[in-house]
């Protein structure tokens, strides 16, 4: 097979992260999609790397957004609430997607398929400092996308699957930002806690953390 012609099949099976639902809403009320969220947090990756005092490779961290959730267009999505309230599922979804992400491998031609592979691999493994700020703008660019629908009408969190999680989960903060020491992270994981609270606040919703 020629090398166009793997690429093509490989952005055929891309057009499947387009079509992967997640739990938050937008602001219209319409369902998120996977390739919505990657588009999102490429951008957030591009937003705060000026700021960041450590040095790092920011064109890998931008690739690595792009490919950190591709696998779970032959997946699904496993929510994080879900994977709290349900923790064998966290082994479920590292089985499946491992070999998802094989799959999608095998589709495309070298040095593609290396270089997309290991990306991937990096992300997951959370040992570099690249895949450890894309791990948490990951997970910020979600709480902060939760918060969109209707002006901060978050009540519909309840509703997603073990969505009771969610109001804890939007209140805690992520150990690896503290770990990171990267003041615009902090800024960033700060101000999205406090939208959620006023958040809640403001839908009567009463959550410890």
């Amino acid at each position: 097979m020629k090398k166009v012609d793997k690429i093509i099949n490989f952005m055929r099976a891309l057009e499947e992260v387009c079509t992967v639902k997640r739990d938050v809403l937008l602001y219209d009320g319409s369902e998120e999609n996977d390739a919505m969220h990657i588009f999102k947090l490429s951008f957030l990756v591009m937003l705060i790397a000026p700021y960041l005092k450590t040095p790092v490779d920011y064109t890998r961290m931008l690739e690595m957004a792009l490919v950190h959730d591709i696998a779970e267009g032959k997946t699904g999505d496993y929510s994080a609430a879900s994977q709290i309230a349900h923790p064998e599922l966290k082994t479920e979804k590292q089985k499946r997607e491992n070999q998802a992400i094989k799959e999608l491998k095998n589709i495309l031609p070298p040095p593609l398929n290396k270089k997309i592979y290991n990306l991937y691999l990096e992300y997951e493994k959370k040992e570099t400092i690249e895949a450890q700020i894309v791990s948490v703008l990951d997970k910020l660019e979600a709480n902060l996308q939760a918060n969109q629908y209707k002006d901060g009408d978050i009540r519909y969190w309840k509703q997603c699957e073990n969505g009771t999680e969610y109001y804890k989960m939007a209140l805690q903060k992520k150990p690896m930002i503290a770990q990171l020491n990267e003041k615009i992270l902090t800024e960033l994981e700060n101000a999205i806690i406090a939208l959620s609270q006023k958040n809640m606040k403001k839908c009567r919703i009463k959550c410890k953390n």
